[in-house]
């Protein structure tokens, strides 16, 4: 679960900027209690959170900067943070060190971990294991300095420890974190696998992301599609049912897409083996002109297995591209929402949630996560849609706002600042800008009479 996440000098953030999961004390404080999880060192926790903002304040940075952590953890960025990637309104910090910051539960450990970068290097790096936050009780983990690592009592009874320190003199690079560095590396301990690897359980959603697992599964019959069928029918698509339609490659394939279809042959042909499960055969997922496939090979002959869609009163079927947009974006996100009504260690984070959908939809979304899921999981999405204000559906302190400050820098609040009365209507009160993160816009009639002039 995310607790905290701090970041400075990183595109739209200038000065050091939070944004939280944390309960509030305020107005709103008893609404929807499910919402609320409390962790093993006794923070009380937000299941969901709602951005708001107008364009360019800063909304889809805060996911920039949360994905931009998880590539640098995981070694996945080879030169960080270059000046592009600084705060550029302000020249004094294109010299200034870039700070992230993040606190999160997994498994019942409470972790604060942060990373320090100047100049395209890793300055400071440190871990803390928070085993009680109302006694201030933390424990240090490692702590690091340029190439020099400390690590903290935790390890000193490790028979790994003396072997480690030489490991990390020898391998740790400036652009390679401990967490990275350590993966594996202690045999008597595994928390710091266990700091690493909970990186993955928070999963970015972009507009245009596609789970290829969650559909090639479905393709090939290896996992239920029951969930996303389900969730195509309620939303009153027409849609009964999806199903997978197998061709000769040789038939799918036309003379323009030889190239395609040789490459794809290469891939499957070529791959590594020692990974995949001896039971699942063995597939390639690709999207072409917007519908899902998957390439394959049995008895020695290469096949398309294309994902369509069966709707009521019809024997037709149908491909995704042939769908409205709003379908392909349900579709796109019933992975997301299976996972988070059952996974209990799971951190969603999407942009523009309700895009392409009409906004009672995008709000049944949101009400069948708020009202029925049990487990431990978190939905964080960045939106416009205010039909989502509702208190019914989000808590106060689950609302957030961000503004663009005079120097051209973001912000971030929460609702609970304003303690709104309890009887406000708060679609009314944001779209007045009571609390702000809309725009302000110029005047659009001058656009139109300067184009009648012309």
């Amino acid at each position: 679960m995310l607790i905290r996440f701090v970041v400075s000098n990183f595109m739209s953030f200038k000065e050091e900027t939070e944004f939280n999961m944390l309960k509030s004390k305020g107005n709103g404080s008893r609404q929807l209690p499910n919402h609320i999880i409390k962790t093993n060192s006794g923070v009380e926790v937000l299941k969901t959170a709602a951005i708001y903002g107008a364009n360019a304040a800063g909304k889809s940075n805060l996911i920039n900067a949360i994905s931009y952590l998880k590539d640098i953890v995981f070694g996945e960025e080879t030169l960080l943070i270059p000046q592009s990637k600084r705060f550029r309104l302000d020249e004094s910090y294109k010299n200034k060190s870039s700070i992230f910051r993040i606190e999160y539960e997994f498994e019942k450990l409470h972790f604060d971990y942060a990373v320090e970068i100047y100049k395209g290097k890793i300055k400071e790096e440190w871990l803390y294991l928070v085993k009680s936050v109302s006694k201030e009780k933390e424990e240090l983990l490692f702590k690091r300095e340029g190439k020099e690592v400390i690590f903290g009592d935790y390890f000193k009874k490790s028979g790994d420890l003396n072997y480690v320190e030489k490991f990390l003199k020898k391998e740790l690079k400036d652009t390679q974190t401990v967490l990275n560095t350590c993966y594996k590396v202690f045999d008597e301990n595994d928390i710091l696998d266990k700091a690493l690897l909970s990186f993955e359980k928070i999963k970015i959603f972009n507009p245009d992301t596609i789970d290829s697992d969650y559909t090639s599964d479905i393709l090939m019959n290896q996992k239920s599609k029951l969930f996303t069928k389900e969730l195509l029918l309620n939303s009153k698509t027409g849609i009964e049912d999806i199903v997978s339609e197998k061709t000769k490659a040789e038939l799918f394939f036309g003379y323009d897409d030889n190239d395609l279809k040789n490459e794809l042959i290469d891939f499957l042909e070529n791959n590594d083996t020692e990974d995949i499960d001896p039971d699942k055969t063995p597939v390639v997922h690709f999207v072409r002109k917007g519908s899902y496939n998957a390439f394959i090979k049995e008895n020695n002959e290469y096949y398309v297995v294309v994902l369509k869609t069966k709707h009521f009163n019809s024997d037709s079927l149908f491909n995704f591209d042939e769908e409205s947009d709003g379908t392909n974006r349900l579709f796109e996100l019933s992975p997301a929402f299976e996972q988070l009504m059952s996974d209990t260690e799971i951190v969603y984070i999407i942009d523009e949630l309700e895009r392409s959908m009409h906004p009672l939809l995008a709000r049944e979304l949101l009400k069948m996560y708020s009202y029925n899921s049990t487990s431990k999981s978190q939905l964080i999405f960045t939106t416009h849609e205010s039909h989502l204000l509702d208190d019914d559906l989000l808590r106060r302190d689950e609302i957030w706002f961000t503004e663009k400050k005079a120097d051209g820098s973001t912000e971030f609040y929460p609702l609970s600042n304003f303690n709104p009365r309890g009887d406000k209507v708060l679609e009314r009160g944001y779209l007045q800008g009571r609390y702000g993160g809309i725009p302000f816009l110029g005047d659009f009639s001058k656009l139109i009479k300067e184009e009648t002039l012309k």
